[in-house]
Parts: C-alpha cells; structure tokens; sequence
C-alpha cells in the first residue's frame, strides 16, 4: 500500500518530467514593455532582466505553477506563463530537430539537425558532418535517445544538467562518443532546445 501511495505522489512528478524542456514565445506584451525576469517564481520577487516583446525560441526548463524558469545570462530566472506561448514541437523528429549541446573540461560544441547534419566545435577547431540521422529513442529506457554521425554517436537524456562554470539550468544531458580524423573522445555535457 505505502508503494501505491508513493506512485501515486511522484506521478505528477513524472508527467511533468515529459513536458520539458520546450519552446516557447513571448505573447501578449505591448512592443513598448518588456517582459520581466524574476528572481523566484513570484510577481514579488526582485527584477533580474527582461525579454523583449517579441521574443521567440525561449527554452523553459521547467515549471512552478504560472511561472517558467529559463536561462539568460550565466544564471536562471522565471517569467510568467500568462505571457509565454508554447511552440508545437515537430512531431517528425524526438524531443526537437535542432539541439544545441555544450561542454567544459574540455570546453567543445555540437549543433544537431536531426536528419542533417552535426556542426562540432572545439578550441582546436571545427568541422560540419553532413549525413546525421534521426534520434532513435532507447527501449525499454524512457526519456533517452541516441543519434549517430558517421563513426560518432550521441546520447541525448532528460533530465536536470548543469555546466559546472555557471548558475545555468538544462533539461537535457548528453554523452558523446565523438570519433573525427583517427581521434577518439567520450565527451559529455549539457543540451539545450534551439528549434522544432
């Protein structure tokens, strides 16, 4: 019975899970205002920034009733779902077609169109690889997906990640076996939503 009782409590928990992170646009703000970023998930709260009126591809990362947290600088702060517009997300590829994916320790970069291409960054660096497939997602392992780039392969998973140099939040971690021009690194890092 104490399990039943348990699932039950984490259920909300768990559909919530599923829900981000997801784009979102800036609605209902008048071209002369702007829309504030707050501190805590509160209309109280301390002003930390604002987003423009027109303000499109705003990732939320997660949830506190009528508030979105989101990145802007190196920390987070949350703006109001009364002014925020969800994006349908693309039905044809998993989670978005575009995710952008950094990492510290060594510092490097990947931009992944699903069905296109990977673009990789590094200090040493860069170089476009056409021909990315489509994120297939694990069996049996919910929230997890893969994508493959010619000999590399990337690990896409939905949970809470940080970068370890800032205040910044993601909801999406990835690991990447990254094989380029005879050299082998299993790199690992932090993915954002940029576009269905």
């Amino acid at each position: 019975m104490i399990r039943l009782i348990f699932a039950i409590l984490c259920l909300p928990t768990l559909l919530w899970a599923e829900d981000f992170p997801a784009l979102y646009d800036v609605t209902d703000v008048a071209s002369d205002d702007v829309l504030n970023l707050r501190a805590e998930a509160s209309a109280s709260s301390d002003t930390i920034g604002a987003i423009a009126h027109n303000s499109r591809n705003i990732e939320v990362i997660a949830t506190n009733g009528n508030w979105g947290q989101v990145n802007s600088g190196e920390g987070t702060g949350w703006v109001s779902l009364r002014y925020m517009a969800r994006q349908e997300p693309n039905p044809d590829y998993a989670l978005a077609q575009r995710i952008s994916c950094y990492g510290t320790e060594p510092f490097w970069g990947a931009e992944f169109v699903q069905g296109q291409n990977v673009q990789f960054t590094s200090p040493e660096g860069g170089y476009d690889h056409p021909g990315a497939g489509l994120m297939v997602p694990a069996s049996g392992v919910p929230d997890l997906w893969a994508m493959a780039f010619g000999d590399s392969v990337a690990t896409i998973r939905r949970e809470i990640c940080s970068d370890g140099m800032s205040d910044r939040q993601f909801g999406l971690s990835v690991a990447l076996y990254h094989s380029h021009d005879g050299e082998i690194a299993l790199l690992s890092g932090c993915c954002s939503i940029t576009g269905y």
